[in-house]
């Protein structure tokens, strides 16, 4: 389930009309939900005064829905925060519906997903910590063509595009990411971007 939590009827009416979703109101948080781990929470930041405030609203959604910053006029500064935050991507309202559909079946499967502009500005001027035992870590744990993948991810690019780029299979660039993640012990795409690049 999709749900969305935005006082502007053009947003709602965009979502209800290209994807299953639930428009919630001020008691949603009121109620006890089940909620499952493929659920995810879209919210509307531009309906908020300050960063604080949806922060401050952020930390009261429950953690085990994926919530994604919606805003008219993104900014890669503003982005760079609110995935360091937790959400689990930033997009704008206007992105197409391709891509919208790649960021939701990537947050689904438990991944976060920025856009590649996104992803390197995040890698250029984010000091984001990593473990210890990541630095130690080398990339002469992966085979030669994890090798090209995590290069490929670091560089910002789609699974999908890493397919077309290396001639491989989408099913086959989603098993070599997960086994990169497992090998180098990282979490997401741009902890692995941010090993890569160190």
């Amino acid at each position: 389930m999709i749900y969305i939590d935005s006082n502007f009827d053009i947003i709602q009416e965009y979502w209800k009309k290209n994807y299953i979703v639930r428009t919630i109101d001020n008691s949603f948080f009121d109620i006890e939900h089940d909620f499952y781990e493929k659920d995810i929470f879209i919210l509307d930041i531009d309906q908020f005064k300050t960063i604080d405030d949806v922060i401050e609203y952020f930390e009261i959604i429950p953690k085990s829905l994926k919530v994604v910053a919606l805003t008219n006029q993104p900014k890669l500064a503003q982005g760079a925060f609110f995935i360091k935050k937790g959400f689990k991507s930033y997009l704008g309202k206007n992105t197409s519906k391709i891509i919208i559909d790649q960021a939701i079946q990537t947050i689904k499967s438990g991944n976060v997903w920025i856009y590649p502009q996104l992803m390197n500005f995040i890698i250029k001027n984010i000091s984001i910590e990593t473990q210890n035992d990541n630095r130690s870590k080398s990339l002469d744990e992966l085979s030669s063509k994890e090798q090209d993948v995590a290069s490929l991810v670091a560089q910002g690019f789609s699974n999908k595009e890493i397919g077309q780029n290396l001639g491989i299979q989408l099913v086959t660039v989603k098993k070599h990411v997960s086994s990169i993640f497992l090998k180098l012990n990282v979490k997401d795409r741009v902890a692995l971007a941010i090993l890569i690049n160190q």
